[in-house]
């Protein structure tokens, strides 16, 4: 007997082959399509999905501002029969009620051995019987998430450590399973090899890796969260990461007589399947509402501000990131604006649309004002300027924010103030001066910073700002934020001028 399992993870809402802007080789449509036609040619099929499905993308931003009863993407995945689910760490990002909508349904099918206290009934695994051989699949969400997300989007909620829990349930997974899968919504934290060399601060965001330390009943991990692409074994398991927004998907073929195991990871951008009709019809409506909504022009700059060179941008500064500065002191009042530039931004033309709202911003991040010394203030711009360093007489990107995952996101640039780093000197004695209105910051005096809520808490990256007093809370996603300021403003000029000098 044969039997073909599918993983995916981390498609962030992404269902048709596009971003919005462009077409791309992506996509829950293209990877559905593609297993509809393949499983026929096996004797049985397991579909699994590792976490952050219904969030991330234009389409799960519209979604969350609708009233809906059914949740399309849960039902594009019922519809090819998935049958098992993992809570990922974005699905609390629209908050408890939202997450109810989408999974009440299907909460038989949600395996969850960490997370107690959801709005639904779950159980941590669940057993598939194919003629006698037994495929045991324990589920997991990393149990990082207090430091990220608002407190009111998890309330009561306990996350309980991957590693103990797995422990708790080996017994009866060992005598009642020919074959255990950990499908992981978290990562590895180690190296790819038996060596398991520490690749990041070990937090416990992501221990794929201990679980690989600490037990042999473990067949196979099925992981997500880091946006990693990797298939390969350690220690003799399969451990898999698919590709974020379904650029990439698992497959893994058992034979249970022979005991053969195939397994790689498909690329979306080479199949060549025809999406299939009855699958898009799910979508189609959406589909067209959505793009209406995406097209309304909502505002204009006084020239466009497209970004062509993202790191050239992160560098030299950009009338882009002055805007989005702009709009963050505005809203907070503060004296400082801390943010990043994400790896999906465009920039904007001279007309804007919501569309380019949601590509340029698709995180439902909100801000929080925090209290800060110039001293602090110093400390989280060195932090950043780490981002850069010089390598045969070029400035290129530390590795640290490459591998094991890459992490553009932890560079920040600041606003408010003018500053300049000097990339020849030592980490953490890269700033030259800081100056606000022509003055030296003071080191001692107190300031008030915005950022997301997203760096206020995760203070591992950023231990400046641990401990800092929170001054505001501004409870409303980032991208409505900005969506209120072009609306409010209708015409808006941007300062062109860097506020920061990197050399």
């Amino acid at each position: 007997m044969k039997i073909v399992i599918y993983q995916t993870s981390d498609l962030h809402g992404y269902i048709y082959p596009t971003n919005y802007v462009n077409d791309k080789p992506l996509g829950f449509l293209k990877i559905a399509s593609y297993i509809l036609n393949d499983e026929k040619n096996y004797d049985a099929s397991l579909k699994i999905d590792c976490g952050d499905l219904v969030q991330g993308s234009a389409l799960t931003h519209f979604l969350s501002k609708q009233a809906i009863e059914e949740n399309p993407i849960i039902k594009g995945l019922e519809a090819i029969n998935y049958n098992a689910y993992v809570l990922g760490n974005h699905e609390f990002n629209y908050g408890l009620n939202y997450l109810k909508n989408a999974y009440d349904k299907i909460s038989d099918k949600v395996i969850n051995a960490n997370i107690k206290g959801l709005p639904f009934n779950t159980k941590p695994y669940e057993i598939f019987d194919f003629n006698g051989f037994k495929v045991g699949c324990i589920g997991f969400t990393t149990v990082y998430i207090p430091n990220w997300e608002q407190e009111a989007n998890i309330k009561d909620l306990e996350f309980l450590d991957v590693v103990k829990q797995y422990a708790k349930y080996e017994k009866e997974l060992k005598e009642n399973c020919d074959f255990i899968i950990v499908c992981y919504h978290g990562g590895f934290e180690k190296s790819l090899d038996e060596n398991m060399t520490p690749t990041e601060a070990l937090t416990k965001e992501n221990q794929g890796s201990e679980l690989l330390e600490n037990f042999d009943s473990i067949n196979m991990i099925l992981s997500g969260h880091q946006h990693r692409s990797f298939i390969t074994k350690i220690k003799d398991v399969i451990c898999s990461q698919p590709m974020h927004n379904g650029q990439s998907f698992t497959k893994v073929v058992i034979d249970t007589e022979s005991n053969d195991i195939s397994y790689e990871l498909i690329d979306v951008s080479k199949l060549n399947d025809d999406i299939d009709d009855k699958l898009e019809n799910i979508f189609t409506q959406t589909q067209k509402d959505l793009e209406v909504y995406l097209d309304k022009i909502i505002g204009e700059f006084d020239k466009d501000i497209k970004v062509d060179d993202i790191f050239l941008a992160r560098l030299k500064g950009h009338p882009f990131i002055n805007f989005l500065h702009q709009v963050q002191l505005d809203v907070s009042g503060a004296d400082f604006s801390a943010l990043s530039v994400f790896d999906s931004a465009m920039g904007f033309s001279k007309k804007i649309s919501v569309r380019d709202v949601l590509i340029n911003y698709p995180y439902p991040n909100t801000l929080k004002v925090l209290e800060v010394t110039g001293e602090k203030l110093k400390e989280a711009i060195e932090k950043s300027a780490t981002y850069f360093v010089i390598e045969d007489g070029k400035i290129g990107i530390n590795k640290e924010f490459l591998h094991p995952k890459v992490q553009h996101y932890n560079y920040d640039t600041f606003g408010g103030l003018e500053y300049k780093i000097d990339l020849s000197r030592d980490f953490y004695d890269r700033v030259v001066y800081m100056k606000k209105d022509g003055k030296d910051i003071s080191m001692d005096k107190t300031y008030t910073i915005v950022l997301n809520n997203y760096r206020a808490s995760n203070t591992s990256i950023y231990p400046a700002y641990k401990g800092c007093k929170v001054v505001k809370e501004i409870n409303l996603d980032i991208s409505e934020i900005i969506l209120d300021y072009i609306q409010k403003h209708k015409k808006i000029v941007v300062d062109e001028k860097p506020n920061y000098f990197i050399n």
